[in-house]
């Protein structure tokens, strides 16, 4: 799994942490992925979908859309992964809170895209191929991520902990016109998705990733 974050190199400090949570949360689900998150369901007509302790009061369309399709990785996994740890501890707890706005970027997929994932376990979108719900939806995303990071303590990485930052260090268009989001689906069953910067020259850069959690069954 830290080969997959790490894109070649270091990534620095946003790459470090998502390194810390996902490397926590994902191993998780190599043991005991027959045991399913405590969580809550949801109200009304979706009444039959189980939502993640995490999940907003009142849920989205978008973030119901892709509770259909995602399984949260359970914090008591990752409390498992990091006794005695309180720094990775506080970090799981900041990542969690992120996931809320990671899932509805994720529920502005159609299913046409859904199933291109599935079957082909990449899915590869260009920034501006997204159209302006899913545009605001993942700049939101990038909006809370930098709110629930700010302010934490400097570590030895060379980065920030904002994902427009980060991009733009990259080389990223001021409208992020050569950004590319790339869904993956790893034979653990879970979803990563993957920021990358296309350079002038063709090349990408190092990979700016998030974990989203498992895919469920059909």
């Amino acid at each position: 799994m830290l080969t997959l974050l790490r894109g070649g190199r270091s990534m620095g400090r946003l790459g470090w942490l998502v390194a810390v949570v996902i490397v926590v949360l994902a191993v998780s689900g190599c043991g005991r992925r027959d045991k399913q998150a405590s969580g809550r369901k949801a109200t009304g007509a979706s009444a039959s979908v189980p939502l993640p302790e995490w999940a907003p009061a009142n849920p989205s369309p978008e973030f119901m859309r892709a509770a259909r399709v995602l399984k949260p990785m359970p914090m008591e996994f990752a409390e498992e992964r990091t006794q005695g740890d309180l720094a990775r501890k506080a970090l799981a707890a900041r990542y969690h809170s992120t996931l809320p706005a990671a899932w509805e970027f994720f529920g502005t997929l159609s299913d046409q895209e859904i199933e291109r994932l599935r079957a082909s376990k990449e899915l590869r979108i260009p920034f501006r191929s997204l159209s302006d719900r899913q545009r605001t939806a993942l700049l939101r995303y990038f909006d809370v991520w930098r709110q629930t990071f700010k302010g934490l303590p400097p570590t030895e990485a060379e980065y920030g902990e904002d994902y427009l930052v980060e991009l733009y260090k990259f080389g990223a268009e001021e409208d992020l016109s050569n950004v590319e989001i790339t869904f993956l689906l790893r034979a653990s069953g879970i979803v990563a998705m993957i920021l990358r910067v296309r350079r002038a020259d063709g090349s990408l850069s190092p990979r700016l990733p998030a974990g989203l959690g498992q895919m469920s069954p059909r």
